[in-house]
């Protein structure tokens, strides 16, 4: 290569090492704190924790009923205390619709003193503050929350300045935040996706755009300074006093992080930014359209019968919640309680698990393809398997006697499909799960060296980065004398 083009190629690696230094400082640093610290989000467990014991002799109305006061039909339900009275909360293509159980009348919209109580039951003996109503904030950017806005939102007089959201359509806590996890959501979280609240609106545009070009200018900076690092380095013909880089201080520091870090740079950068499936890359597959309600069997279908929600509810000691699902045509209930759950038919019996080769035969009728082999796993495999959360095992993993080896995961206790695995998915899983969240035999199996070996990376890439911004702050302040 020609001393020009190498000068052009460090010219180009400083100045855009320049611009995107900091941000690829700001990534490797948020990545590290969001690998302990997760966003902000109220978990099942958590949210049935917080409620109070079903009363199911104040329910005066069936599911049915209550139905019919919501403006469209729902496609789900559950029914849990609210404000100290059981309450059906319907999902429907309107947003949340919540019905008294006792009364069948509308529930909504929520007063601020109904939310209020809503949040004193989650926190009893807690002070809380005057409600304050929005549409949303920093933590509840997603569109999950867009069926219970406007949220009515408490600041708790607790140790660990909780902050509750109440929804205005259910009277529901559907959100909780810390002090600690807003600090390290804003730390970690908010700056590593671009989470901030102005691009995270009704309208994406600008983030969509952000994230499609901000990772290729940082991965064009790692890749040129990879290559020049190579270039650099002397492992025969040494420089002088038998060093293998030309470089001293901060810039020796600079090129030899660069070398051991910058390939972990470049995948991590790379793996991230396809995670957003820019131009079409990456993208996978989903559900064949239709296939959850073949699954069903046939729309949501609210029950008419109250008695047989109290004897199912009788079923399950301190039931707090308890929701519809169907499979095959038949109406499960499924009733919580604190670390407990347990599923009932529509006699109030225990529900025995789904044999595989029923899921594989209604899985054949949805894809109209012969069935491979089918198989009840009880340990996690390659595509099945836990993060955060541990993996539904046992699970029913169904293969299809397709070109892409196509296989379905459902859960046999509730039929409920847990992925679906074809080519697409399978790239995605390895250049994404494994590439940027190190999620490959057998750290996979190894929660806490997987964790130790993230840490030291990103401390690396936090090292290197560092330097960079160092050397490209000391070019920005150096001045040529004046003639």
């Amino acid at each position: 290569m020609k001393h020009p083009a190498l000068r052009f190629l460090h010219l180009a690696h400083r100045w855009l090492g320049i611009g995107a230094g900091v941000l690829v400082l700001v990534w490797f640093v948020s990545g590290l704190v969001m690998l302990y610290v997760p966003f902000p989000k109220l978990d099942v467990d958590t949210r049935v924790a917080h409620l109070y014991t079903l009363r199911a002799d104040a329910i005066q109305f069936s599911p049915a009923e209550a139905a019919r006061a919501c403006p469209s039909a729902p496609k789900g339900g559950r029914i849990a205390m609210t404000a100290g009275r059981p309450a059906y909360h319907f999902a429907t293509r309107d947003g949340a619709c919540s019905v008294w159980a006792d009364t069948g009348a509308a529930l909504g919209p929520v007063t601020p003193d109904m939310a209020l109580r809503a949040a004193h039951d989650f926190l009893p003996g807690v002070p809380l503050s005057e409600p304050e109503t929005i549409d949303r904030d920093q933590w509840t950017v997603y569109a999950t929350y867009n069926a219970h806005r406007p949220l009515h939102v408490f600041q708790a007089a607790d140790a660990a300045g909780t902050t509750l959201y109440v929804s205005s359509r259910s009277g529901e806590v559907v959100n909780r935040t810390t002090r600690l996890e807003r600090v390290a959501g804003w730390v970690g979280t908010v700056p590593h996706w671009i989470y901030f609240t102005p691009l995270r609106g009704e309208d994406t545009r600008s983030w969509r755009m952000l994230v499609l070009w901000l990772p290729p200018v940082a991965l064009l900076t790692v890749l040129l300074g990879l290559a020049l690092g190579i270039q650099r380095l002397r492992l025969r013909r040494r420089y002088p006093r038998g060093l293998v880089t030309p470089y001293r201080g901060w810039k020796r520091w600079h090129h030899l992080l660069g070398l051991g870090a910058g390939g972990f740079a470049l995948t991590w950068l790379l793996s991230g930014w396809l995670s957003n499936h820019p131009f079409g890359l990456l993208e996978f597959s989903s559900l064949p359209r239709g296939s959850a309600e073949r699954l069903a069997g046939g729309p949501f279908k609210p029950s008419d019968s109250v008695e047989l929600l109290r004897r199912q509810l009788a079923r399950v000691p301190d039931a707090r919640e308890a929701e519809w699902s169907r499979f095959a045509g038949r109406s499960y209930l499924e009733v919580r309680s604190p670390g407990h759950s347990q599923r009932l038919d529509d006699n109030a019996a225990p529900s025995r698990p789904i044999p595989p080769e029923t899921l594989a035969e209604a899985i054949r009728d949805i894809e109209g393809k012969p069935i491979a082999r089918v198989e009840l796993i009880h340990e996690a495999d390659l595509y099945h398997y836990g993060r955060r959360n541990p993996a539904v095992l046992p699970a029913a993993r169904i293969r299809l006697a397709d070109e892409q080896d196509t296989t379905w995961y459902l859960d046999p206790a509730s039929g409920r499909v847990l992925a679906r695995i074809d080519n697409p998915n399978r790239l995605h899983r390895w250049v994404f799960n494994g590439l940027h969240r190190l999620d490959f035999p057998p750290l996979t199996a190894l929660p806490a060296l997987r964790e130790a070996l993230i840490t030291l990376l990103c401390l690396l890439g936090i090292t290197l980065a560092s330097t960079g911004c160092v050397l490209g702050w000391r070019r920005l302040r150096h001045r040529k004398p004046a003639p």
